[in-house]
C-alpha cells in the first residue's frame, strides 16, 4: 500500500544485505474508476493535465510521482507539492487538500487514506474527507490502509519479522473484522476475498511465492523458507469476517461474478458460492462490460456471463473491456472480437475516450480510437532503475 516506505525499506536493506532490487518508474495508464476526462502528462520533470481532445488545461507544476499515481477519481487527483509532500487538486489543478502528507491514496466513498510525515520512527496514518479533514487516525500499529468499499476498508498491522495480519475497520474507524488474514481485498456484494493467515505460502496469478504473516521470510531478501510447502486457503468473507466458501484460488468479485480455480482450472462463481461457469479455464479474468477475459491452452478469447465463447480464443493476449474496446495483441478489438484498431504493443486501455501509447524511448502521448495521436510528450527517466 504505502508504496514509498516499501521502496525506502528495499533500499535499506539492499544496502545492508547481498541483494540486488531495482525499481522501475510507471508507466501511466489512467484508472477506470476516473469519471473526468483529464489525462496526466509530463513537461520539464513536471506533471499537468490534458483534455481528451489534447489541450492543456492543467499546466504541469507538480512534482511527477514516481509510481504515476496522478489521476481524477471521485473529482480530486493526488498531486506532490514543491517539498515533495502530497495533497489533492480539483480540476483547475487547486489544492483543495494541502500537500502535507507523505503519502496519499485516491479517494474511495469520499475518503482517503493518508500517511503523515515521519516523527520518532513513525509514519501515523489516517483517513481525510475531501475538505482535508482528518476523519479517521488509525493506531501506531498499523502500518497500511486501503480504500473504503461498502463501508469498509482493509488495513494491516505492522509485523514482527514479516508482514502484519490485515482486518477491516468501518468509517468510525473501529475495527469490525479482527486482524487474522494475509491478503485482503474490496467488498463487493457483501463478500470480500481473502488468504487465511498460517504456515503456508501465498502464490500470486503470476506464480511467484510470498510468505504470510505467520511466516518470516527465508533471508532478509524475502522468499519462502523451504520447510513451507503448503498453499494458503483462500475464499471469501462476508462483513462479520467468516468464510462463506473457499476455493483452491480466488479473485475478487466484479459485476457480480468471481473468477475462482479448482482442480487446476478456473470457472465463476455468484455470490451464493455456487459455480455459474465450469472449471474449464487455463487462466481467467474479472468480467468487464460484461466480457471475461479466459485462456483455454495457450490462448485467449472472452466468454460472457453464462460461460458461452463470444470471442474465438484467437489471442497470444487480452485484457479487460473498457470503453467497448479490449487491448489485444496486435492492437484493439470491439465486442463483437472485429479488431478496431491495429499496433500499439505499448499501450493502455482505452478510458474517457483516449488510451496512453509508448511512441519511442522515453516519448509517450495518447491515442483516441481512431488510432490519431492527439497530445505526445517525452517522459523523464521511465526507463531507468533507481
Amino acid at each position: 500500500m504505502v508504496r514509498r516506505m516499501i521502496v525506502i525499506a528495499a533500499a535499506i536493506i539492499h544496502l545492508s544485505f547481498p541483494c540486488s532490487m531495482s525499481f522501475r518508474k510507471v508507466v501511466y495508464s489512467k484508472r477506470r474508476v476516473s469519471r473526468m476526462p483529464l489525462f496526466r502528462f509530463e513537461q520539464n520533470g513536471k506533471a499537468g493535465f490534458i483534455d481528451a481532445r489534447g489541450k492543456v488545461v492543467i499546466r504541469p507544476g507538480f512534482e511527477p510521482g514516481w509510481f504515476a499515481e496522478e489521476d481524477f477519481v471521485e473529482g480530486l487527483s493526488p498531486a506532490q507539492g514543491a517539498t515533495h509532500h502530497w495533497g489533492f487538486i480539483d480540476e483547475k489543478g487547486t489544492w483543495v487538500v494541502k500537500p502535507d502528507y507523505w503519502r496519499v491514496h485516491h479517494f474511495s466513498e469520499g475518503l482517503a487514506a493518508v500517511t503523515h510525515q515521519l516523527v520518532e520512527h513513525h509514519f501515523a496514518m489516517g483517513y481525510v474527507d475531501k475538505k482535508g479533514n482528518e476523519v479517521i487516525r488509525l493506531p501506531a500499529t498499523v502500518s497500511t490502509a486501503e480504500r473504503f468499499s461498502e463501508g469498509l476498508a482493509a488495513v494491516r498491522v505492522t509485523g514482527y519479522q514479516s508482514i502484519g495480519k490485515l482486518g477491516y475497520i468501518d468509517r468510525s474507524g473501529s475495527v469490525v473484522i479482527p486482524f487474522l488474514f494475509a491478503v485482503g481485498g474490496d467488498f463487493h456484494g457483501g463478500l470480500a476475498r481473502v488468504v487465511l493467515d498460517g504456515q503456508c505460502y501465498i502464490e500470486s496469478n503470476g506464480g511467484s511465492r510470498q510468505p504470510p504473516p505467520s511466516v518470516p521470510a527465508a533471508t532478509s531478501c524475502g522468499g519462502v523458507p523451504t520447510f513451507i510447502t503448503t498453499r494458503c486457503r483462500e475464499g471469501f468473507i462476508d462483513r462479520t469476517g467468516a468464510l462463506r466458501f473457499e476455493f483452491d484460488a480466488t479473485q475478487d468479485f466484479s459485476e457480480g461474478l468471481a473468477a475462482v480455480r479448482s482442480q487446476d482450472k478456473w470457472g465463476y462463481i455468484d455470490p451464493a458460492g455456487r459455480l455459474v461457469i465450469e472449471p474449464r479455464f487455463n487462466e481467467a479474468t474479472a468480467f468487464s462490460e460484461g466480457l471475461a477475459a479466459v485462456k483455454s491452452n495457450s490462448t485467449w478469447g472472452y466468454i460472457d456471463p453464462t460461460g458461452a465463447v463470444v470471442i474465438p480464443f484467437d489471442f497470444a493476449s487480452a485484457g479487460d473491456f473498457s470503453d467497448g474496446v479490449a487491448k489485444v495483441d496486435g492492437g484493439y478489438v470491439d465486442r463483437s472480437g472485429k479488431r478496431v484498431l491495429a499496433g500499439w504493443k505499448d499501450a493502455s486501455s482505452f478510458v474517457q475516450g483516449l488510451a496512453h501509447v509508448a511512441l519511442g524511448k522515453d516519448n509517450y502521448g495518447y491515442i483516441d480510437k481512431s488510432g490519431k495521436v492527439v497530445f505526445r510528450y517525452q517522459g523523464t527517466n521511465y526507463n531507468e532503475y533507481r
